[in-house]
């Protein structure tokens, strides 16, 4: 690949580099946060929840939740009907669980204060925990207060309380976890941490799941196994992080998704009494009556069980990505469900893993150099149907889009993998509209090039064309069928002569403005001076089906152009001038012609160089246009000529028939022309047939009427063939020996 190739490629990566490098630093919080991006692709996850759907799991799972309602409210019989509940309640659930096989329990009631009732509560509940070691009692952690020293005495501002984690029931067996879970910023609970650093203590402390696992597994009360940078690592398992010291939960449904008892089903034994069954004087016990109490169910065998509240009024609830339940439009999960997630998520290996910075990153990068490159290659196609390939550019990226969404729906539902949608996304847009804005910076220095170089020389048309499509200014030709033009001024050496080189130059100038004018205006393309020579083209670069029309136009109104300027010129100086024009019309080379470094837009080929012995050719004729028969046959219907001959120029060996152009069929000067050239046909017509004789006498009186210069030429030969007759296969070609 040349480096006139590579560069453009290199300066579109550099670009594209960029652009990747852009989203990336708006993506990846390396250095901040951009709120409703952040915002945004929480809200996709939690689309990939509701798309995936719900999963029934009440019979397989191993969390249970033994809820206090409304109802267990209700039920439960004065004075101890009010809040909160002696402590021998709790003491009693924990053994009718143990009985039934339990394997851990977790009360996620934070209790703070010695029982209201009788110390003797407490003292059992303490004797209960550590009688059966699978107890988890909830704490939580003052974070404001945590580590702050006072600044006189240099002594601790933590409390017993902070210090036992706000739990009466901590040094039973240490056995705390922390009940604290942080949302996201947008209020939902997506994530879960498995364990918090407590300054109290100077160590991490167990949530209040992890603290129930390490239960469930028969680990340390404080356990919380190792990490390193993308894993937990706990339990002979590998748990994927979300962020440094979370997990994004897989949530299995919502409100209830789990087996759901109420906690006086398991309170309600013989020994305990009911409202109901007080008020209504009978036994009912639904947790040891031999026919249909829950002890002799396995409902709790080898499960673990959460304590917890699930009246909304005790406000132990919180918003989740899953919609449904019992508050369908809220997104609500209560506090103990939030748990159990975790939970069972660890029991069951049950994990989504998120992408990985670094896969985030190559996947930005490809993504941009991708739609970047592939936008570049359409943008740069130069079509009349552009906005359709725009369009198409449009839709590759918006495709490019949905794809990245639908891939990672895709992923989350089937093999729970979580990938950014947002910074690809982001990626392909960037690079869209990095796209538009490179090629419009491109292209804008380019017209600028463009109209720098050629504004002056060639018409708007082409100005307009060269913009549109710049590629036309790499070296390389065409083969296409144009009309060119000559013009050259007759005599113009001796119109030189005793001027000074000032007043040439003026007179000159003067002259190829208005000629250039002429051209422009009849959509031509001045190809070049020559001197005072003119050479311009029609057809290319812009497509023009009539050009040999334009042409020939162009060519009668420079001369009617140069009868005005003679006029203007009469009053300084006594030289008549007269231009001399050749057209001709056939398939030529044209393109940007030179070397890399400099080049002209120019045409070349056999038919060029006719044309240039065309207007040579008008000295022997005397007369001012002549056009070539392949333009004639294109204008006969529109303008007047006269076949002036059929001639062999020099450097050709095929004959031409050339004409004069005489003037439009509508203009009445053209038409007064065509009549006084009635002798001159009836003598070519004569000539053709050889009757030298007979054509002279023709030629002779458009000499003496009109002074027809062309019938001179043609009273001449015949004078010549009278004497010396050409051959029997003599064609009437006229072989010119000058250009």
């Amino acid at each position: 690949m040349t480096k006139k190739k590579l560069k453009p490629l290199l300066i579109k990566a550099a670009a594209s580099f960029l652009f990747a490098l852009f989203t990336i630093l708006i993506t990846q919080d390396f250095f901040f946060t951009i709120e409703p991006l952040k915002r945004l692709e929480s809200k996709l996850i939690d689309l990939r929840f509701e798309r995936r759907g719900n999963f029934d799991i009440k019979d397989s799972a191993d969390v249970i939740i033994l809820e206090i309602s409304q109802q267990t409210y209700d039920l439960i019989p004065p004075p101890e009907n009010s809040w909160p509940w002696p402590r021998s309640f709790f003491a009693k659930v924990i053994e009718n669980l143990n009985a039934a096989g339990a394997k851990a329990i977790g009360i996620d009631i934070i209790m703070t204060n010695k029982d209201q009732y009788d110390l003797a509560n407490d003292t059992l509940l303490i004797e209960i925990i550590r009688k059966y070691g699978n107890v988890v009692v909830a704490g939580k952690t003052n974070i404001k207060m945590e580590g702050q020293v006072d600044s006189r005495s240099g002594f601790s501002l933590t409390s017993p309380q902070e210090a036992s984690y706000f739990s009466h029931f901590f040094h039973a067996d240490s056995s705390i976890g922390v009940v604290q879970v942080e949302s996201d910023f947008d209020g939902v609970h997506r994530t879960y941490r498995p364990f918090i650093y407590s300054l109290v203590n100077k160590s991490r402390v167990p949530s209040f799941g992890l603290a129930l696992l390490n239960k469930y597994y028969d680990k340390s009360q404080f356990y919380t196994g190792e990490h390193d940078e993308d894993n937990f690592l706990k339990f002979d398992k590998t748990i994927p992080k979300f962020s440094p010291t979370s997990i994004l939960l897989n949530y299995y449904g919502p409100s209830r998704t789990f087996r759901h008892y109420d906690l006086l089903d398991v309170l309600d034994d013989k020994e305990f009494v009911t409202k109901r069954e007080l008020e209504y004087e009978y036994d009912e016990n639904t947790w040891d009556d031999p026919d249909y109490g829950m002890l002799y169910e396995d409902y709790f065998k080898d499960k673990i069980v959460i304590i917890g509240s699930t009246n909304p009024e005790d406000k132990d609830y919180m918003k989740i990505p899953i919609s449904g339940g019992e508050l369908e439009s809220e997104n609500i999960v209560y506090g103990v469900e939030l748990h159990a997630n975790y939970i069972q998520n660890v029991i069951w290996n049950d994990f989504i893993e998120k992408q990985s910075k670094t896969n985030e990153i190559v996947l930005i990068l490809i993504l941009t150099f991708f739609i970047f490159f592939t936008t570049s290659i359409l943008k740069e196609i130069k079509s009349k149907y552009h906005l359709l390939f725009e369009v198409v550019s449009v839709i590759i990226s918006v495709l490019g889009v949905y794809i990245v969404y639908e891939y990672g729906m895709y992923l989350f539902i089937n093999s729970q993998y979580l990938i950014s949608i947002i910074s690809p996304s982001f990626a392909i847009v960037i690079s869209y509209f990095g796209s538009t804005a490179f090629h419009f910076v491109k292209e804008r220095k380019q017209n600028q090039i463009i109209k720098g170089m050629f504004s002056t020389y060639v018409s708007k048309d082409l100005v307009n064309q060269l913009l549109a499509d710049p590629d036309r200014l790499q070296l390389g030709g065409e083969k296409k069928n144009l009309t060119v033009m000559f013009s050259d001024i007759a005599g113009f050496t001796t119109f030189s002569e005793g001027k000074q080189p000032e007043e040439v130059v003026n007179f000159v100038n003067e002259f190829l403005t208005e000629m250039t004018a002429i051209i422009n205006d009849n959509k031509g393309t001045l190809d070049k001076y020559l001197g005072d020579a003119v050479m311009a083209f029609w057809g290319a670069p812009i497509d023009i089906q009539d050009h040999h029309m334009f042409a020939c136009k162009t060519a009668i109104q420079m001369q009617q152009k140069l009868d005005d300027l003679n006029e203007r010129w009469s009053k300084t100086q006594n030289h008549k001038l007269r231009i001399r024009i050749g057209i001709n019309s056939g398939d030529v080379v044209v393109g940007n012609i030179g070397g890399e470094n400099r080049f002209d837009y120019t045409v070349m080929g056999d038919n060029v160089n006719l044309t240039s012995r065309l207007e040579g050719a008008n000295k022997l004729y005397s007369t001012s246009i002549m056009i070539s028969e392949e333009t004639y046959k294109h204008i006969k219907e529109v303008f007047h000529a006269r076949e002036l001959d059929i001639i062999r120029v020099k450097g050709k060996s095929l004959p031409t028939k050339v004409y004069e152009l005489i003037g439009d069929y509508d203009d009445e000067s053209s038409k007064k022309k065509m009549k006084e050239l009635e002798s001159y046909f009836k003598g070519l017509k004569l000539y053709k047939e050889k009757k030298f004789k007979e054509a002279t006498k023709f030629f002779i009186e458009s000499i003496e009427k009109y002074e027809d210069e062309p019938s001179k030429v043609y009273m001449k030969r015949c004078g010549i063939y009278i004497d010396t007759p050409p051959d029997e296969d003599w064609d009437g070609v006229f072989v010119m020996t000058t250009k």
